[in-house]
């Protein structure tokens, strides 16, 4: 395994843009093994301790992208990420004006990596929860202005929970 992780972290070197599921899936790896392979200075990760604190701030930043991939989907919904509060073991996502709403097992995040790296030729800032298994079961990724650039205020809010 040792030579295996060694030549992922050289390709991901060399190219850091690629799919990370599909990535990890490739090389049998879990998601958060797979974003440690990335040069370090694409990433840092907290313990899932943080995830109160880290929901809560998200939805004062604005229009962001939530994904949840599955594996076999991709779920987004683009707009602002909803508040919530907890009940039965559960953050309940309030239902947005689009719609949008859920229930996340909070006790389920062992690790949050913040994450920024080149992907299809821009930059892509996310805060990616994973579970025990390492794997990740909510990404959230910064807004872009009309230009396609991530949204300057959010990159500041980002950076300062992550402690980049």
């Amino acid at each position: 395994m040792n030579a295996q992780i060694t030549e992922l972290k050289e390709k991901l070197a060399e190219n850091p843009a690629g799919i990370l599921e599909s990535i990890a899936k490739e090389h049998g790896l879990s998601m958060a093994d797979t974003i440690r392979c990335l040069p370090e200075e694409m990433w840092r990760e907290h313990s899932g301790e943080r995830f109160d604190e880290v929901i809560k701030a998200i939805p004062a930043w604005g229009n962001v992208t939530s994904i949840a991939n599955t594996g076999d989907m991709i779920f987004e919904v683009k707009g602002p990420f909803p508040e919530g509060s907890y009940a039965r073991g559960f953050y309940n996502l309030k239902q947005t004006e689009g719609g949008f709403s859920g229930h996340i097992k909070a006790d389920a995040c062992h690790s949050i990596i913040f994450l920024r790296r080149p992907f299809f030729s821009k930059l892509a800032v996310s805060i990616n929860f994973l579970n025990a298994d390492g794997n990740s079961y909510l990404k959230i990724f910064l807004g872009r202005d009309d230009e396609g650039q991530i949204k300057q205020d959010q990159l500041e809010k980002f950076d300062e929970l992550a402690s980049w």
